[in-house]
């Protein structure tokens, strides 16, 4: 469990500093070119989810970030899963919750900046990398938890 909160501690510090810096350095230019039609970092308040569907739903946001991560600790710390990717996946939606979370109360909207310009797609950050990478890995914990269950009771 130790391991979880230094974890995410750490990846919340890193979303955090990531987003002073774009304010700081990217905010006053509004987008650099990393790689031609490629990456670009653009600064973006977002009010809203992802493509900017429900804009001004701050309150929203705000509550169910926070029921999803306080339901995430409360099942971790009662049921002590023992599966390292089961930590890691969480760790990291928790992280991205929390960084994201921390934009809505603080500033009123969360400060995005990382561009894909070779489709169209919504410009995120760091916290949103978590969140997508955590869910992703939680949804291979549970394929690989309940093909072992299955194959358990298979053999009964």
């Amino acid at each position: 469990m130790i391991f979880m909160f230094i974890f995410t501690a750490v990846m919340v510090a890193v979303d955090q500093i990531t987003k002073l810096l774009t304010i700081a350095c990217l905010k006053p230019v509004k987008s650099v070119e990393i790689v031609k039609n490629i990456l670009s970092f653009t600064y973006v308040e977002n009010r809203g989810a992802a493509f900017g569907i429900l804009q001004n739903a701050r309150w929203m946001f705000i509550i169910f970030t926070l029921a999803i991560i306080v339901v995430l600790i409360i099942y971790t710390a009662k049921a002590k899963p023992a599966s390292k990717l089961y930590r890691l996946s969480t760790s990291l939606i928790i992280s991205g919750g929390i960084g994201n979370l921390i934009d809505r109360i603080f500033r009123g909207y969360v400060v995005d900046m990382i561009e894909v310009t070779f489709i169209k797609y919504p410009v995120f950050n760091f916290a949103d990398c978590c969140v997508v990478v955590g869910a992703i890995l939680f949804c291979i914990y549970i394929l690989k938890y309940d093909t072992k269950t299955e194959k358990d009771n298979g053999d009964n």
